[in-house]
């Protein structure tokens, strides 16, 4: 790298009978000395010393002020290179005079930042899930459940470098394992090319599903996605939300009390210790510990004891620590003053109970090895109660917002090194004052204090040992600790270019949504002026910019449903309460419709009444799918029970029940003569079995994420709509007759024209595709909808199509106009899962997931009279569904 340094400074540094270098070979040359003796502390790897990790990112030290263009002597960097302070005085090779001319001129030449890098591809909330599901998908499928993940992919968009990027990973790969009861460091996995995703496996680390809800209680950015994809990794994941934010967990999970809840810590030391099977009191007493006393620890502000057992895993410190004696003593005995028992030189044994006159501290800390070697803290008050954070008025943290000490964090900023050196006083202090202590606890001190070399090497072990525990997460004993650094970092004030990045926007879409949105305003209307909101005000207001920005419904923590026996993940993470609405089927004239709820029901529903007719009870999970026969005389249904079923609609009761699909089964379809019933699950398999019976007539598999069915009316042939294409399938033997697609993203609705020469689907994109059958290319794109679809229609030769989506919106198109201006209905005020044509030919119902449903007047679109006679007149409420005329 020396070489190459040189090389690319012969231009510069020889004679300029050759010219000047240009702009992007100065960038080149500078680029080259900062990489030569800065990166390796300022972003290899990841490091982060000083908090700076992009020293080869010419553009990000203007735009961090770390360089001044113009102005070389008033740069931070450059002065730090010059007074040779940068690298340090021990760090070999030296920038020679030549390397830090070069670094002058740059500077001095405005500091030119060479070739602007080309913009990155933004991460979508789409990509990570698909990013999950290509992951989960070729696992054992019991694995499945135990996986997790974190993203950075909104520090990815918000243009961190690859190196910064690092940091996180090594932080987040340090602080689970630091969480972790495992024997191994296992760091989490890059699932993606960008290494934006990564995955762990809850077993790694001896955690479970109680685990991670309780991680999930405090997580304020939770919204869950409606798309397919997200819905497969809920299902494989057994989680209603599998992911979180990596910069979060770190800033987190670091700091008690979830600190103390996800490494399963008691409530007092004592217990503690029975965990780590060390039996404090007995080693005192049988002089198994080593200890170290001094003043002046840096943390602590009076005296500090280090006391060292071994544990079941190797090591385990704890330290006494001492408030401020008062000024006066008013004790006296026999007319002399007595020793303040805070004094550690004077009362060097206890603790209470294990010495005739022992000191009296007032609470300590407590650091002990993990099984995989690295450690972890607790914080104990005079009684050894658990603290979260230590009383300022005994031991600070000062890079803490309120200089408390917190359990994690603080300690992991201060403990960099494992233990710290810090030697002995009170051996020398007795060797040197031999009267100081009765002979017989003078004794007991030399025995408990084997002096400073002696407790050096003991710390130098311990350090050593935890050094190569870090060394396997990635990152490394530092001054500039990467757990404490991300958390400082994601603590910092948001401004424009972060916000934007963490709701999935780009600073300018952000700037304009903010100003349309008088609730958004409010909250963080300084992001538009160029200014910053604090990370508090911006959790605070989290509700509501999802709210206002669509990006999801708000996950509730306290909604999470019972587990799997061996605690591994919800039994239904897709269950909700109350009225939902996973999909509607209705009746053709729009008076009825059953409803695929997320309560474990099937609801046989009156429109036009707003209520149930009927519940239709015995899944035992959420409802997925819903399909009537024709005459609507049986409705099926589908769940993540794995069961599909048929029930009739006059008595509610359950007529028969096919029990063979894995998991969520998504689609079920009603076969021309009501007789035969098709169902398709998320595992690929499409079923064909008689509704009175459930018994099986054929069956196919792998065929993709099944999303969707819809039945030819004529009896021909099944669409099956999956995550990555359209599949014809013939309905007599179940044999494939065609095949569309492959498509970027998954289809989530599927429609068969009344006379079954045309097909419509819907993707989660938000684009709809019309085929005709028998044809190879779609007919027709369609976009416009802001959201995936949930529902689409076909009618009339193809040229009519109905669409509505999680963009709250329901939409008719025409697709043989070249232009138009597409009409909508907006009066849903949540997804809609469901549409359909009225057979009075004037008319559309759509349903939301709410449980709303609303009529739609569209003759005046279709450009033909309405099928309903003159004489007879409309109905005055616009929300009554009228008679259908055939």
């Amino acid at each position: 790298m020396r070489t190459a340094a040189l090389v690319a400074l012969a231009a510069f540094a020889g004679p300029a009978r050759a010219g000047e270098p240009d702009a992007k070979q100065l960038a080149q040359q500078a680029q080259a000395v900062l990489k030569t003796h800065c990166y390796r502390c300022h972003g290899q790897d990841g490091s982060v010393e000083g908090s700076v990790n992009y020293v080869t990112d010419l553009a990000k030290l203007v735009a961090r002020k770390k360089v001044l263009p113009n102005d070389a002597k008033g740069s931070r960097l450059f002065k730090r290179v010059e007074d040779g302070t940068m690298p340090p005085p021990d760090e070999r090779p030296r920038p020679s005079a030549a390397e830090i001319a070069v670094l002058k001129k740059w500077i001095d030449a405005g500091a030119p930042t060479g070739e602007v890098e080309k913009a990155r591809t933004t991460i979508s909330a789409a990509d990570v899930n698909a990013a999950i599901l290509a992951d989960l998908e070729p696992m054992e499928r019991r694995a499945r459940r135990f996986q997790r993940y974190f993203s950075l992919a909104h520090l990815y968009n918000a243009g961190l470098s690859d190196e910064e990027l690092q940091t996180y990973r090594n932080a987040l790969a340090k602080l689970v394992n630091s969480l972790s009861w495992g024997s191994k460091v296992v760091n989490p996995v890059p699932v993606d090319a960008n290494r934006s995703v990564l995955r762990i496996d809850l077993r790694w680390y001896v955690w479970d599903a109680t685990i991670w809800n309780r991680v999930l209680q405090e997580y304020p950015y939770g919204t869950l996605d409606d798309s397919v994809t997200a819905r497969a990794v809920s299902v494989h994941t057994a989680a209603k939300l599998p992911l979180v934010r990596a910069d979060w967990f770190v800033a987190t999970a670091s700091r008690a009390p979830l600190y103390y809840d996800v490494l399963q810590l008691p409530a007092n030391l004592a217990d503690l210790e029975k965990l780590l099977r060390v039996e404090a009191s007995e080693n005192i007493r049988q002089e198994r510990v080593a200890r170290a006393a001094f003043t002046g620890s840096g943390v602590s502000r009076f005296n500090r004891i280090l006391e060292r057992h071994d544990s079941a895993q190797g090591m385990y410190w704890r330290t006494y620590d001492f408030d401020e004696p008062p000024a006066n003593l008013a004790d006296r005995a026999n007319g002399g003053l007595l020793p303040d028992r805070r004094n550690v030189f004077a009362f060097p044994l206890g603790p209470g109970g294990l010495a005739e006159n022992p000191f009296q501290h007032a609470g300590g800390e407590s650091i002990f090895a993990l099984p995989n070697g690295l450690h972890a803290y607790y914080l104990v008050n005079a009684v050894n109660a658990r603290l979260d954070k230590g009383p300022v008025a005994i031991v600070s943290d000062p890079k803490r917002p309120d200089r408390a000490v917190e359990a994690g964090v603080s300690c992991m900023s201060c403990h960099v090194t494992g233990i710290l050196p810090k030697a002995d006083q009170v051996r020398d202090h007795l060797d040197k004052n031999p009267k100081a202590l009765k002979r017989d606890e003078a004794e007991t001190v030399r025995a408990l204090y084997p002096g400073k070399d002696a407790v050096l090497k003991l710390m130098d072990a311990d350090a050593k040992a935890y050094a190569a525990a870090v060394a396997k997460t990635g990152a490394k004993v530092s001054r500039y600790e990467t757990v404490s650094t991300i958390t400082l970092k994601y603590e910092g004030d948001v401004d424009l270019l972060t916000g934007a990045s963490e709701v999935g926007l780009s600073p300018d879409e952000f700037r304009g949504r903010i100003g349309q949105s008088d609730v958004l305003v409010k909250h963080v209307g300084a992001l538009r002026a160029g200014g910053t909101v604090t990370r508090q005000i911006w959790v605070q207001a989290f509700g509501d910019i999802a709210r206002e920005l669509q990006l999801g419904t708000l996950y509730q923590a306290n909604l999470n449903g019972p587990t799997n026996r061996d605690n591994t993940g919800e039994l239904d993470p897709l269950e909700a309460r109350g009225d939902t609405a996973n999909a509607w089927a209705f009746t053709p004239d729009g008076k009825r419709a059953v409803v695929a709820s997320g309560d474990r029901s099937v609801r046989f529903y009156d429109v036009e009444g707003r209520r149930d007719v009927k519940r239709f009870v015995g899944h035992t999970a959420s409802v997925w799918a819903v399909a009537l026969s024709p005459g609507a005389k049986l409705a099926a249904s589908g769940s993540l029970d794995g069961t599909a079923r048929t029930w009739d609609t006059q008595t509610g009761s359950e007529v028969a029940r096919y029990a063979d699909h894995t998991g969520l089964v998504s689609a079920v379809a009603f076969a021309p003569n009501g007789k035969w019933v098709l169902s398709g699950d998320f595992a690929g398999t499409v079923a064909y079995w008689k509704a009175a019976t459930g018994a099986e007539g054929w069956r196919v598999e792998r065929l993709g994420l099944v999303t969707a069915l819809a039945v030819d009316p004529n009896g021909g042939f099944v669409a099956v709509a999956t995550d990555s294409a359209l599949v014809l399938l013939n309905l007599s033997d179940g044999s494939e007759l065609k095949r569309y697609g492959k498509f970027a993203s998954p289809l989530s609705c599927v429609s068969v024209s009344p006379d079954g020469k045309w097909l419509a689907a819907g993707s989660d994109a938000g684009t709809i595709r019309v085929w005709k059958v028998g044809e190879e290319k779609a007919a027709f794109a369609l976009t416009g909808h802001e959201g995936g679809l949930r529902g689409v229609s076909v009618r009339d030769g193809g040229r009519w199509v109905l669409s509505g989506g999680t963009d709250r919106t329901v939409r008719l198109w025409d697709t043989t106009a070249a232009q138009q201006e597409v009409p909508a209905f907006r009066k849903h005020a949540a997804g809609v899962t469901g549409v359909a044509f009225l057979s009075n030919g004037t008319q559309t119902v759509s349903g939301d997931r709410e449980l709303n449903v609303f009529p739609w007047r569209v003759e005046k679109f279709l450009g033909a009279p309405p099928a309903v006679p003159k004489e007879e007149p409309k109905p005055n409420a616009p929300n009554k569904i009228p008679p259908a005329k055939d």
